[in-house]
């Protein structure tokens, strides 16, 4: 279902309906935002987002900017992956606009993501708190000390 009336962008329309996405214009947002280091392939990310609990996405005026997923056992837990947003967008607002939505849509308190190095901020600004005993498993590329995630 697609919803306009952002109250930081008038423009803007959040929707969860996936059927309108470009997987190619997706790819690019993934590149552009500051989630991706490497080309994520258009097919996998329809697949995940088709696969997920709950997805938003944002256009502006018919362009994809943004889009978020999480996947949601529906009783207990969830976890928010995938949250992008073309720069010329952040700091408006409209990335927490995107997580309200996204959290609204699961029904479970305790929620969890990971964020992209230096975006902690963000997301303790959106009401997330550090963990002490998070732990992963993770591809060789996340795992690099190099790379700030551990």
């Amino acid at each position: 279902m697609a919803e306009s009336n952002s109250s930081y962008c008038p423009g803007l329309v959040f929707s969860d309906d996936l059927n309108e996405v470009d997987w190619e214009e997706a790819s690019v947002v993934f590149e552009r935002a500051p989630l991706g280091r490497n080309k994520r392939d258009p097919e996998q990310i329809r697949k995940a987002f088709e696969a997920s609990y709950a997805v938003v996405t944002v256009s502006d005026s018919g362009k994809l900017v943004g889009m978020c997923r999480s996947l949601c056992d529906g009783q207990y837990q969830a976890a928010i992956y995938d949250m992008v947003l073309l720069p010329e967008y952040q700091g408006k607002g409209i990335g927490k606009e995107m997580l309200d939505r996204l959290c609204d849509k699961l029904p479970v308190e305790n929620i969890i993501l990971y964020s992209v190095p230096g975006r902690e901020g963000f997301y303790s600004r959106c009401g997330f708190k550090k963990m002490r005993t998070a732990m992963a498993k993770l591809n060789p590329l996340i795992s690099d000390p190099e790379n700030g995630y551990l």
